[in-house]
């Protein structure tokens, strides 16, 4: 999921990156602003990748657990290159299985002290 994210920021396309989100999701970013469902979330990508820099990001995944009945907790560290700076981020993303693939409810990001250049 994380290699589909990259290759949809850097086409800068929102609705690709976006359809990983389910419809009731809770996204909070590095800035603490928070999108209580995928309406507000889109509205934002679609305006961040329009209005914005060409950016490319890379997700590591720092750890997975899974948890009964189909979730997951996933912590994952991004960091976020444009021509003008680079930016990285920590977050706990949860995930649901429905319909035999995983989607993300929820996502909680933190920018990382110091790496912002």
């Amino acid at each position: 999921m994380f290699e589909h994210l990259e290759a949809a920021l850097a086409a800068k396309d929102a609705v690709a990156f976006d359809s990983v989100f389910t419809d009731d999701v809770v996204f909070i970013n590095p800035a603490g602003v928070v999108f209580l469902n995928w309406d507000e979330l889109h509205a934002y990508h679609v305006s961040a990748m329009r209005n914005g820099p060409d950016a490319r990001a890379h997700y590591a995944i720092l750890a997975v657990r899974f948890l009964a009945g189909g979730h997951a907790i996933v912590n994952v560290e991004q960091t976020l290159r444009t021509s003008d700076f680079s930016v990285t981020n920590r977050g706990t993303w949860v995930f649901t299985e429905r319909d035999h693939s995983w989607w993300v409810g929820s996502v909680h990001n933190t920018n990382v002290a110091g790496t912002t250049g």
